[in-house]
Order: structure tokens, then C-alpha cells, then sequence
């Protein structure tokens, strides 16, 4: 589990990689043009949520799409190793995508960080996330929300498209205990 605090989350901007297909996992692979244009267009929709912390993952396509958010907001931006993308081994670069039902179900996949591991590592980055100053602004990749979903108890299953706002937030006394909104999306 992680602590009942609620968050906003989103998925960094297009890559050339995303455009056409490929796996990029660990690979540092940067916003490409339209990534970039995502980012701003996003932009002025954050200033009116109160952020007060910016998290992000260290890899340049999230962290890039963190400092255009933040350019008006000039909060305090703290990178996680652990919110990375999860390591896709051989299918690196690949448009390869058969094994993903079998790895989010945390069947093994050869070569791939196991979805377990991949889960552990989110939940220690998500309790050191959640004891910034809040509201809280996550910045990470598509499969850190899988890994989310997975550690607050809801299917493995939303695809969160490139710089869309979504608000993670508890429900207490209900089932599930969490819940996600889109709020913004690209027109």
C-alpha cells in the first residue's frame, strides 16, 4: 500500500519513440517537438491546483515535461530514481508488446523487471512522494501508473495518454479505497 494522501499525476509528453511505437523504458529517450507543445499546453491548467511539490522521475521525457510545468509555478522539484519507467530488457526499442498482459498479471518475462520488483520500487518512491509538502505533482512514465493501480488495489489497465492530468485520490470507507479522474486532456 501506499499512504492515503491524494496526488495528481502525469505522464510525461511524446517521445519519437512513443510516435511510432517503440518500447523506451530505461532508455533516456527526450520529449520530441510535439511532446514539448504537449507540455505547454498543459501548462497553464496546473497553477490552479494548488501544487506545492513537484516529484519526478529522472529520465529526460519526464523531467523535461516537470520544468515546463513548473516554469510559471517555480516550485520545489525533487527526482526519484524510483519512479523511472520499469526496464524492458530485450524489448528495448522494439514495438514488441505480446508479453505485457503476462507481466502485468506479474507472470515473469525473460529479461524484464519483474512486475513485483517494478511495484516495490514505485511504493518506496510513492511513501517518500507523499511526505512532501502537498499537494503533490507526480511526473513519470505509463507503466508507473500500472504500478500504482496494482498497490492500491484497482486492475492494471488504464492507459494514461502523454500530459493528461489525473487526480489519484482515497476514498475512505468505500471499495476501492482509491480512485482515478482525468481532469485535463488534450484537445
Amino acid at each position: 500500500m501506499i499512504p492515503l494522501v491524494p496526488f495528481h499525476f502525469v505522464r510525461h509528453g511524446e517521445t519519437d519513440w512513443n510516435k511510432t511505437g517503440r518500447m523506451q523504458g530505461r532508455r533516456d529517450i527526450a520529449l520530441n517537438a510535439t511532446g514539448e507543445a504537449q507540455a505547454e499546453k498543459l501548462r497553464p491548467h496546473i497553477g490552479g491546483h494548488g501544487f506545492r511539490t513537484i516529484a519526478a522521475s529522472p529520465l529526460s521525457r519526464a523531467r523535461r515535461t516537470a520544468e515546463i510545468l513548473n516554469r510559471d509555478q517555480k516550485l520545489p522539484l525533487h527526482l526519484f530514481d524510483e519512479l523511472q519507467e520499469f526496464d524492458v530488457g530485450p524489448y528495448e526499442g522494439t514495438e514488441a508488446r505480446d508479453w505485457f498482459l503476462e507481466w502485468r498479471l506479474g507472470r515473469p518475462v525473460a529479461g524484464v523487471e519483474s512486475f513485483a520488483d517494478f511495484t516495490t520500487r514505485v511504493r518506496s518512491a510513492m511513501q517518500q512522494v507523499l511526505a512532501l509538502p502537498g499537494p503533490v505533482l507526480v511526473v513519470a512514465h505509463g507503466g508507473v501508473v500500472w504500478a500504482l493501480e496494482h498497490l492500491m488495489g484497482l486492475p492494471v489497465e488504464t492507459d494514461l495518454p502523454n500530459t493528461i492530468l489525473a487526480h489519484f485520490r482515497p476514498t475512505p470507507d468505500t471499495a476501492p479505497r482509491w480512485r482515478i479522474d482525468v481532469l485535463e486532456t488534450q484537445a
